[in-house]
């Protein structure tokens, strides 16, 4: 077991629920319900406490965890102090939504060690962030970055979504310009995804288009050839960087290295273990309250399942998945796991076996699910 770790830190309540959302989330109702929240989480930071791990990335999401106010925040992350080692390098990630950034907000979160903060933008029309649901206009965007530059936030990711309801190729094309001029150390940009029970899902079966998988791939093409000019780097599926600004954080979750989740919801693998929290804020809670353990369940992972998500991890890094260190941590070798595998993928397009890796084309990263499919258990 390794002795590093990252920490998630679960805040489940946002100013409005957008409507392609099915994120562990909801309208906060009050400030009782948030302080009772706060103080359950704190008591499950206490309890889970491993002051002999040395925790290198916290990360607070949601939800909106720029909510929280200064004091709030500052206890929360005092109390993890108190339970863990945390690394003075750590990378501690914010997720915050524009309109939710103040200047005093901003200063407040650098002084109490927030190093990064991902920005949820969007999208750079107010139109279509008007569709989606969103608390913010497109002239907030601007001054919430102006707001963490000035506190002396140096890590900023902007977090984007295409083929949207309604957009065009050239919507797409000025969101990504509006993005680079504000200069971002970090872009995340995903196409949007239909879920299950959303509001969007009701709307797509009562006829809302969306963009056609052929217009998704060239807004895709977009994405990538836009970021090359400005300096940031694929160096995830959907995630690009300037160097040595890739989120740590996430990458501990593609490397598959330990990490544990707190707060409603909030999963966690340590080792062979999995483990989850109850779903619901309000039973987290009371749970809580009642000097009862929020889990909600949790395996031990097979020997099969571990090999599967090694792999596909892996593969989402652009770098690829080293067959060494595959060899090491699933005991066997790719192809004795994966029979064939690296020849199928290699025939068709979606991968290349090159120098002790496996790696995505760029065309495999286009059709990734493709590939993965190849892998599950």
């Amino acid at each position: 077991m390794s002795e590093e770790l990252s920490l998630y830190l679960h805040f489940p309540f946002c100013r409005s629920k957008c409507i392609y959302c099915d994120f562990n989330s909801r309208p906060l109702r009050d400030g009782e319900e948030l302080n009772a929240y706060l103080a359950a989480l704190a008591g499950e930071v206490r309890r889970q406490a491993m002051p002999a791990r040395r925790v290198v990335s916290i990360y607070l999401g949601g939800g909106t965890p720029s909510l929280l106010g200064a004091g709030q925040l500052a206890a929360l992350l005092e109390e993890v102090r108190r339970s863990f080692a945390v690394d003075r390098a750590a990378e501690i990630t914010l997720e915050a939504n524009p309109g939710t950034v103040s200047g005093e907000a901003a200063r407040a979160w650098a002084d109490l060690g927030v190093n990064r903060v991902s920005l949820g933008v969007q999208a750079f029309q107010d139109r279509l962030l008007a569709l989606l649901g969103r608390a913010h206009g497109v002239r907030e965007v601007a001054s919430s970055v102006e707001a963490l530059r000035r506190a002396g936030i140096a890590n900023l990711n902007l977090d984007l979504i295409y083929q949207l309801p309604g957009q065009s190729l050239e919507d797409w094309r000025e969101s990504l310009r509006r993005a680079v001029v504000l200069a971002p150390e970090h872009l995340s940009a995903y196409p949007l995804q239909v879920e299950k029970g959303t509001p969007l899902a009701a709307l797509v079966r009562r006829g809302l288009g969306l963009p056609s998988e052929e217009e998704g791939l060239r807004m895709e093409q977009e994405l990538v050839e836009t970021a090359r000019r400005a300096g940031l780097e694929r160096y995830e599926i959907a995630n690009f960087a300037r160097p040595g600004c890739q989120c740590r954080h996430n990458r501990r979750y593609w490397e598959r290295l330990d990490y544990l989740g707190l707060g409603a919801g909030a999963h966690s693998c340590i080792g062979e273990r999995r483990f989850w929290n109850v779903r619901s804020p309000d039973v987290y809670t009371r749970r809580a309250a009642a000097g009862k353990s929020p889990r909600g369940g949790g395996e031990r992972l097979s020997p099969g399942t571990r090999r599967s998500e090694v792999a596909i991890l892996g593969l989402r890094l652009t770098e690829g998945l080293s067959l060494a260190a595959f060899r090491e941590r699933c005991g066997m070798e790719l192809e004795q796991a994966f029979p064939g595998v690296t020849r199928r993928l290699g025939a068709v397009g979606l991968a290349v076996c090159r120098d002790g890796r496996l790696r995505l084309s760029r065309r495999g990263l286009s059709l990734a699910n493709r590939a993965f499919v190849e892998f599950l258990p």
